[in-house]
């Protein structure tokens, strides 16, 4: 049997071929699978790093000062609507109210209690202006008791007060609009 397996070796007709040996342009193509792999798995683990970094980059939101969150989205609501009359022109009445506004929700962004929403979240302009001072009223009542609730801590020193100030003067205006408009 050995002398059969050399005479097979001999052979030239079973030539074998080495397994180093490749196919010509076989090694460019390996080369190139190569540097796709490692391209996909480096943009793979980009984009997973990317979303790690985005979403433990986002604050948590402050449980803590809800009655000050709920207060400050129904304060920009009432802001937009008075900002925004039929007629075009703001009364002094109107400016107060927007001034108020201005100054409590400041108060409560300089406490550090903020929603990260913009100035109109929420706003529907298509009421009527009459009715939409007399929501607005509503709203600053709603507002007012929110701020109520919450307490009111060291580090705010006096922000619930102030803040129930100028809702209450902000109220006062908008219902000496309502009378205008009598």
């Amino acid at each position: 049997m050995a002398a059969r397996i050399d005479r097979l070796a001999e052979d030239p007709r079973l030539k074998i071929i080495p397994a180093t040996k490749h196919i010509e342009g076989e090694d460019q193509n390996m080369k190139s699978m190569e540097k796709l792999a490692t391209v996909s798995a480096s943009i793979a683990l980009s984009m997973t790093l990317l979303l790690a970094l985005n979403t433990s980059a986002k604050p948590a939101p402050d449980n803590h000062h809800q009655g000050y969150m709920h207060a400050l989205a129904d304060m920009r609501v009432v802001r937009y609507w008075v900002s925004h009359p039929d007629s075009g022109s703001m009364h002094d009445q109107e400016k107060a109210v927007v001034d108020e506004l201005d100054q409590a929700i400041a108060d409560i962004k300089a406490a550090g209690i903020d929603d990260g929403k913009g100035d109109n979240a929420g706003a529907d302009t298509n009421m009527r202006w009459i009715a939409r001072l007399n929501k607005a009223a509503d709203m600053l009542n709603k507002a007012h008791d929110e701020v109520l609730k919450d307490q009111d801590d060291g580090a705010a020193q006096g922000l619930q007060q102030k803040t129930l100030d100028h809702i209450a003067k902000a109220r006062k205006n908008v219902v000496a609009a309502i009378a205008l408009e009598q």
